[in-house]
């Protein structure tokens, strides 16, 4: 008997996306998995992995995707959740789960599930990173996002670690749509948002040593180890080409929640500097865009996502946003990396990475204004960093992420 898993990522947002579909390709062949999502926008990319993809309604507009992530990065507190709509997505999700019969649904941060599978009594499986999570958040005693140099910054970061501890487990449950949808469908949620926001089974992505030392997580969750994409597609022969080169190859990537002034920002900075710039962000910018920086500089070679777990020693540095995906992609390949974390738990992956000492920081403001070429030519000539780099892809090397998740979403389901 086929037994099924429903994954109901965010499709708007490529790193949930490609996490289900990691875990997705270890589970057992007898399970048949479906993705279900509201947005078009990286839905293409389960087509391509050889999954069913249901896209469901009210569909997501690219305005709305857009705004969700600009709250997920604290940059605006407005959301598209209305009555009608989170009705809407709990009334097609229930139709969904009961034609499906799944002995599991596996999300990112697709809030509605959280209603929806509770109301069909299917075992709920959030795969996340420990970030803010409710153990991080009632045991923290640094808070992962400020440098601890000296007493004062440590004193500074113990501090704002004891606030955050006492404040964010109060903050209830927003938007108010839910614990209203929420109970007309016979189900009650946490009235606070650390408490709502937790499965029945929790699979943690953050690498085990990167979770600060001594933190008891609870029965429901499990840290698992990175899970980061692993994209189709063949390694486009520039990569070659480039790693050819005597210059230093420095890949540049936002993951799906940069943004255009960003990558504008960075790469015209690095146009026409000693080093050769691989940057898959094609979707970010215009015709224009392109054509304005290879004027300025033609080592800057723009392209289409790329396969970038399989760059190895192509690659001389990284400059990412930070996104977990994307830190764990360059610290298993050993790349030292300077992180422009845009939100919260970016801040969190880049600061315990710079802690390690394989990575440096540089905030969002700053990165606009910064001098870019002296920080790349800063950074590669740093031995400590590209040695702890290394030390790092050692930590992670044997780390099966997506099959220890795949190992326990299997045990959920029923025989």
């Amino acid at each position: 008997m086929t037994r099924t898993v429903l994954f109901a990522p965010e499709t708007f947002n490529l790193a949930e996306v490609t996490r289900g579909i990691e875990v997705a390709r270890r589970l057992p062949g007898d399970v048949r998995c479906v993705f279900a999502g509201y947005s078009r926008r990286h839905a293409h990319v389960i087509d391509e992995a050889g999954f069913e993809c249901r896209l469901l309604t009210p569909e997501l507009s690219e305005e709305q995707a857009d705004q969700l992530l600009a709250l997920d990065q604290g940059r605006t507190v407005r959301h598209p959740f209305t009555d009608a709509m989170l009705e809407g997505r709990v009334t097609a999700e229930r139709a969904l789960i009961r034609e499906l019969r799944p002995g599991a649904v596996v999300i990112g941060t697709t809030m509605s599930q959280f209603i929806s599978a509770r109301a069909e009594r299917v075992p709920l499986v959030y795969v996340k990173p420990f970030a803010y999570s409710e153990p991080h958040i009632r045991q923290m005693r640094t808070t992962g996002l400020l440098p601890r140099t000296g007493p004062l910054g440590r004193g500074v970061d113990a501090a704002a670690a004891a606030v955050t501890r006492t404040v964010l487990p109060r903050v209830p449950l927003v938007p108010r749509a839910f614990p209203r949808i929420a109970r007309r469908h016979g189900v009650v949620l946490a009235p606070r948002a650390v408490r709502a926001l937790d499965a029945d089974l929790n699979l943690v992505t953050t690498a085990p040593h990167l979770i600060p030392t001594g933190t008891r997580l609870p029965p429901t969750y499990v840290a698992v180890g990175p899970i980061f994409a692993s994209l189709p597609g063949e390694v486009p022969a520039v990569v070659a080409e480039l790693a050819a080169r005597p210059d230093p190859v420095v890949y540049f990537a936002v993951g799906s929640s940069g943004n255009r002034d960003l990558v504008r920002a960075v790469l015209g900075r690095l146009a026409g500097s000693p080093y050769q710039v691989l940057a898959p962000v094609r979707h970010y910018l215009s015709d224009a865009d392109v054509a304005d920086i290879r004027r300025r500089g033609a080592n800057i070679h723009v392209t289409g996502w790329l396969p970038a777990d399989r760059l190895g020693d192509a690659v001389d540095l990284a400059v990412t946003h930070g996104g977990e995906g994307t830190v764990q992609t360059s610290s298993a390949q050993g790349w030292p990396f300077i992180g422009i974390p845009l939100q919260g738990e970016q801040r969190f992956n880049v600061q315990r990475c710079v802690d390690f000492g394989s990575a440096r920081l540089v905030s969002p403001h700053r990165a606009r204004r910064t001098d870019w070429q002296a920080q790349v030519a800063d950074a590669l000539a740093d031995g400590h960093l590209r040695r702890r780099a290394g030390e790092m892809a050692g930590h992670l090397r044997g780390l099966d992420g997506p099959g220890t998740a795949a190992r326990h979403i299997a045990a959920v389901l029923s025989p």
